[in-house]
């Protein structure tokens, strides 16, 4: 799979869990995420968030050796990211009550799957993204 359709992909898949008032984009090969303006206080209560993103294309070749390693390592990392940024816009632990859970991706039966986990319990997935790994 190509890094700038996993991009899309991923965006497609994060906007469906993300919180009403976040954004995912992508663009050039990377993950944006950005918030409605004016709507959460941010890390300085200024309610000013920014944007934040994680570098699909460029970080696609640095985890593991082979090709499903570099699609699972980079889609955790994307969930990683994504998840740092809600917290820290919305000052609530993202998708979690008490605490942000884990982030978790794996490739089951040639689809990748990408989901949060409390205790192993999982608290949010995306909808299965299908892979041509060949």
């Amino acid at each position: 799979m190509d890094p700038d359709d996993l991009a899309r992909l991923l965006a497609d898949r994060l906007q469906q869990i993300v919180p009403p008032g976040f954004h995912v984009d992508a663009a050039d090969g990377m993950l944006w995420y950005s918030s409605d303006k004016g709507r959460f206080p941010g890390q300085t209560n200024s309610y000013q968030v920014g944007r934040s993103g994680t570098y699909v294309r460029d970080n696609f070749p640095l985890h593991g050796d082979s090709h499903e390693d570099h699609v699972v390592g980079v889609s955790r990392q994307a969930l990683d990211e994504l998840q740092d940024y809600v917290d820290e816009a919305s000052h609530d632990p993202w998708p979690g009550r008490i605490r942000p859970p884990e982030a978790r991706a794996e490739v089951r039966d040639s689809r990748l799957h990408l989901w949060f986990a409390d205790s192993g319990a999982v608290v949010v997935e995306c909808e299965p993204i299908p892979l041509d790994l060949h």
